[in-house]
């Protein structure tokens, strides 16, 4: 079975640890808006959005 990297379909089999379960790669999206800007997302008025989708 394939799987979609970087918005191009690969052939390669999904990662996989050793008792064969699947492996997630770690999201880029981890980082926190703080008051400071010491995350280097600093909070502000009106820029941020959030979206959710329930499956």
């Amino acid at each position: 079975m394939g799987q979609l990297v970087d918005g191009k379909w690969t052939d390669e089999d999904l990662p996989r640890n050793e008792g064969g379960k699947f492996v997630r790669k770690e999201s880029p999206f981890r980082k926190f808006i703080t008051a400071d800007g010491s995350s280097g997302f600093k909070a502000q008025p009106d820029r941020y959005h959030i979206y959710v989708s329930h499956n």
